[in-house]
């Protein structure tokens, strides 16, 4: 909810609608999360979904809607699996996946040692973390660095992975969306609306 309200707070004339997909078997013990098994099985469903979101929209207005997909901590993994997933043998750049940006926060990896082996355009590929070593979201994502989940040890939030990494206040793992006490949005949580609008350069990156 309060990445719907900041993204239409920041483009009031845009019709705007936010889904929570969790249609996949998470794991739900972090042994388990150390593996790409339940990844690997989700993003067949993942990329139908995003292709039928897709074909409903053009089959409703006649045109395309701006589409950011974000990915939270193994959430991100699901993505980066997804657009790798090659319908009817295409390969990743000939069959993309169906999304303007991608925001992986929190990421373990994506199975990708750059943002263009998911046929992402890089400058539409955004990551961001939270707190500094020792924090439980370091744990997840230098974890996932060690278990294999990202390409040949890099995960989104290194440069080299070629996104764009925002700046992040979040000093926890699941403080990407948060909002003060006066309902004020944290950067993170407006970062990840700007890119949702379109809004790019109003994106303040690390």
């Amino acid at each position: 909810m309060t990445l719907w309200q900041e993204s239409h707070a920041l483009s009031p004339g845009d019709k705007i609608s936010t889904i929570t997909w969790f249609d996949y078997d998470a794991p739900n013990q972090i042994p388990n999360a150390t593996s790409d098994k339940y990844a690997e099985k989700a993003a067949p469903a993942l990329r139908e979904f995003l292709d039928g979101n897709r074909v409903a929209h053009e089959a409703a207005t006649g045109g395309t809607a701006h589409t950011t997909v974000i990915g939270h901590s193994y959430g991100s993994t699901v993505i980066g699996d997804a657009a790798k997933y090659r319908s009817d043998y295409a390969d990743t750049w000939s069959d993309p996946l169906p999304a303007d940006d991608v925001i992986a926060a929190g990421s373990p990896g994506m199975q990708a040692e750059h943002a263009a082996d998911l046929g992402m355009d890089p400058d539409h590929m955004w990551a961001m973390k939270a707190g500094g070593v020792g924090s439980d979201d370091w744990f997840v994502r230098e974890g996932g660095r060690r278990v294999g989940l990202g390409g040949n040890g890099v995960i989104p939030t290194d440069r080299e992975f070629g996104g764009h990494v925002m700046e992040s206040d979040s000093d926890d793992h699941g403080g990407y969306w948060k909002v003060d006490d006066h309902q004020r949005p944290s950067v993170s949580l407006k970062n990840q609306a700007r890119v949702i609008v379109g809004d790019y350069m109003g994106v303040t990156l690390e």
